[in-house]
């Protein structure tokens, strides 16, 4: 198996004090500011791009899921 180069470490994106640190709790406020800043930055993004949401093709349940099981 390959291992690298000799006397290299791997690349460590956390430091092993963070690691023993449990995950947030799903009822934490900051997951859902993060969540809503992303809906929000969609959002803008659509904007800028002129692509509002009322102009978007509105399909229904069934036109989705028919392109990928036909019933014909």
């Amino acid at each position: 198996m390959m291992s690298g180069r000799p006397g290299r470490e791997p690349l460590k994106f956390l430091p092993d004090e963070a690691r023993s640190l449990p995950p947030p709790k799903l009822t934490d406020p900051r997951l859902l500011y993060f969540g809503f800043m992303g809906y929000c930055s969609g959002l803008l993004d659509n904007a800028l791009r002129r692509r509002p949401v009322t102009m978007a093709d509105k399909k229904t349940y069934g036109e989705i899921l028919e392109e990928f099981h036909p019933v014909h």
